[in-house]
């Protein structure tokens, strides 16, 4: 490993041991403010977080989010409808890679996959109603989830983001506000407030996402070589004919650009007096993001999605306010009583959501080379392979048949090849099939498969060109010995 690389490595490791130390700092300067034991301090601090969480706030923004996601969600299944996603991306492809552990989900008939989408349309359409509005959230959650965990071969982060939210969202009353059709005890008795940390948790997994994404930015290949933001500029340049994205300032403005915007997005939205620049810069972020990417890279309704999490930050009641609407300033109970320890349980959920992004420093080699820990992680636009693959079937005479690897994919999974090495031994066991059934007695497949890395690094194998690739297997928590460390 570069020596670079191995000091940047190291970074990571110690900038979580600093995050550590730092709220250990902070509860100690606590207990010293408040000259109490340990104990009592941890349970000091305990107690206003559950307060803090337990307080009542009006549900007018969290009513308005859910409008915003349902619609969000509609456009997305709308565009799948549209582009024949279901044909293209699961009917079409002669192989799909499951997931570790989710081997079992296998796509249906594609005419029960094309119901599935349009009974998806509905429940977005519900759910930005808030018709039977957590019935419309659990149908939504389990088809997209179901949808995405067919193949990881078409993995996207917003994907994985869209989940996570309508868990959460299945979780709180989002119905509390705006609905066309209320429960028959809302009706009775209408619900004015909910508790805080149903507005928290949403906010806290957003904050967390662009944190996470930009800590994964402080790396040499961003900081340093400006990768892969200049391989975009200039990629973008070339569709669009404009000249000047090929500078490499503008490149290293976009770098540190999107590193600062991404670590301090959070804390502006989360904190009153910098709130509206912290919206404008958002807002401007995502156009730009969405002008950039949209015809040179996989962007889909990321922003849009983004974009609608805004009014998460807003103060509760604001919405209301918006409509003309005057709600009370206090309520002296939570309309809907919180769950026993959901104190406890928030910070599991986002103590795991920290650090479960950065499970690829227990693995050896570089994450992006070798795709270990690389999703599920918000590991978003920082990485850049170019490959030339060759695929090859040894028969048992010993004579060599290319195989047009290409062919037997869809476009996503063909990239998602190139970039993600455990979707290599699934597709070399399907080729040694297909050899089988044409009447080639397969004895091996192996590959020619170079990678060009971070635009830095010149090509080299990924994989050994002797290994039977179809002999060896990825493994759920280890690192692949059949994956290549670069040199």
């Amino acid at each position: 490993m570069p020596e670079s690389i191995s000091k940047f490595r190291s970074f990571h490791i110690c900038f979580l041991g600093f995050e550590i130390c730092c709220l250990l700092l902070g509860i100690y300067i606590r207990i010293l403010a408040h000259k109490t034991s340990d104990l009592d301090s941890i349970k000091h601090f305990f107690h206003i977080f559950k307060a803090y969480l337990s307080k009542s706030v009006h549900p007018s923004s969290l009513g308005l989010f859910r409008i915003l996601f349902g619609c969000t969600m509609f456009v997305q299944i709308a565009y799948f409808i549209a582009t024949d996603f279901v044909q293209t991306h699961i009917s079409k492809p002669i192989i799909h890679f499951p997931y570790y552990f989710f081997q079992f989900v296998v796509p249906l008939p594609s005419p029960f996959m094309d119901v599935l989408m349009w009974l998806m349309l509905a429940a977005a359409a519900m759910i930005a109603a808030g018709f039977l509005y957590r019935y419309a959230v659990a149908l939504f959650l389990m088809s997209f989830t179901y949808l995405w965990l067919i193949d990881k071969g078409f993995f996207n982060n917003h994907y994985y983001l869209i989940t996570l939210l309508c868990i959460l969202l299945l979780l709180v009353r989002g119905d509390a506000w705006a609905v066309l059709w209320k429960r028959k005890s809302d009706r009775k008795k209408p619900i004015n407030y909910i508790p805080n940390w149903q507005i928290f948790i949403l906010k806290a997994q957003i904050f967390i996402v662009f944190f996470v994404a930009g800590i994964h930015k402080i790396n040499p290949y961003w900081l340093l070589h400006f990768q892969p933001m200049e391989y975009i500029l200039h990629a973008k340049a070339d569709i669009s004919g404009l000249a000047f994205l090929r500078h490499t300032a503008l490149a290293a403005f976009f770098s540190y650009g999107g590193l600062i915007v991404d670590i301090s997005i959070g804390f502006l939205l989360w904190w009153k007096r910098s709130r509206m620049i912290g919206i404008f810069i958002l807002i401007a972020f995502n156009f730009l993001n969405f002008w950039l990417f949209w015809n040179i890279g996989e962007i889909g309704i990321f922003p849009l999605l983004l974009l609608s999490t805004i009014v998460l930050f807003l103060e509760p009641d604001r919405p209301a306010r918006w409509l003309g609407s005057k709600p009370a300033v206090h309520s002296p109970q939570p309309a809907v009583h919180s769950p026993p320890f959901i104190s406890s349980i928030i910070i599991i959920y986002l103590l795991f959501h920290l650090l479960f992004p950065f499970r690829h420093l227990l693995y050896p080699g570089h994450v992006d080379w070798t795709g270990e820990g690389q999703r599920f992680a918000w590991r978003m636009k920082i990485m850049l392979k170019e490959a030339d693959i060759h695929f090859f079937i040894k028969d048992d005479n010993g004579d060599i048949y290319p195989v047009p690897v290409n062919k037997m994919l869809s476009p996503k999974q063909y990239n998602n090849l190139i970039y993600y090495p455990d979707l290599i031994p699934p597709i070399a066991r399907a080729m040694k099939k297909q050899a089988i059934k044409q009447g080639i007695t397969a004895r091996q497949v192996v590959a020619d498969f170079k990678v060009k890395f971070m635009g830095v690094h010149p090509a080299q194998a990924i994989v050994s060109p002797d290994t039977d690739l179809t002999q060896v297997r990825n493994h759920p928590f280890l690192h692949s010995q059949w994956i290549m460390i670069y040199d």
